[in-house]
């Protein structure tokens, strides 16, 4: 074999690689490319509306949720979950509750949910000493956090219409302004 034979030879590999490696590339871009928009469009215009609820509370007992159907509207309501053990809840819910109780008037039904992994009793206490003056609901197996809700952990906030659609789901600390804006848009889109 000459070297001019090797050398056609060993450059074609390459040229193949090369190809291929673009091709894969370019076949990934186009997948990134068709999720987003899949991922953008899916999410912005998908209304959901939730099903009935039976909450436990944290004092025993249960009680319903209080949203209805767009056939039959209930009360629009707001979630804050929260944990005792949770950092950032310990500065959110105080403020949260101080806008709640300023806004009672508003006809909102307003849960406080407590993670499972609090001991009993620990929920009831630091929503009463972040001046937490509604109902407190548990959800022992995560059924409502993770399932209905598809919340990753705490603190997060979920405001229902009075017809059962979510019309917001917040994860994350919530500061008071954006949790003004979005109580404020409940109220507003639940009066009709």
């Amino acid at each position: 074999m000459s070297k001019q034979e090797d050398k056609t030879n060993s450059s074609q590999p390459r040229r193949s690689l090369a190809r291929k490696s673009m091709m894969v590339a370019l076949s990934l871009l186009l997948l990134i490319v068709i999720a987003a928009l899949v991922v953008g469009t899916s999410s912005s215009k998908k209304k959901i509306f939730l099903p009935a609820v039976t909450f436990t509370k944290a004092t025993g007992g249960s009680v319903d949720s209080a949203w209805g159907t767009p056939k039959k509207p209930g009360k629009a309501t707001v979630i804050i979950f929260f944990a005792s053990w949770c950092e950032p809840c310990k500065k959110e819910l105080p403020a949260l509750s101080a806008y709640v109780r300023a806004h009672e008037k508003d006809n909102v039904v307003v849960l406080g949910l407590d993670g499972r992994e609090d001991q009993p009793g620990d929920g009831i206490a630091f929503a009463k000493n972040a001046g937490f003056t509604n109902t407190v609901v548990v959800d022992p197996n995560y059924d409502l956090v993770s399932g209905l809700f598809s919340l990753p952990g705490f603190p997060d906030t979920v405001f229902v219409g009075s017809d059962g659609e979510m019309m917001k789901r917040h994860i994350g600390p919530l500061s008071v302004k954006d949790f003004a804006t979005f109580y404020q848009d409940l109220v507003e889109r639940s009066k009709g």
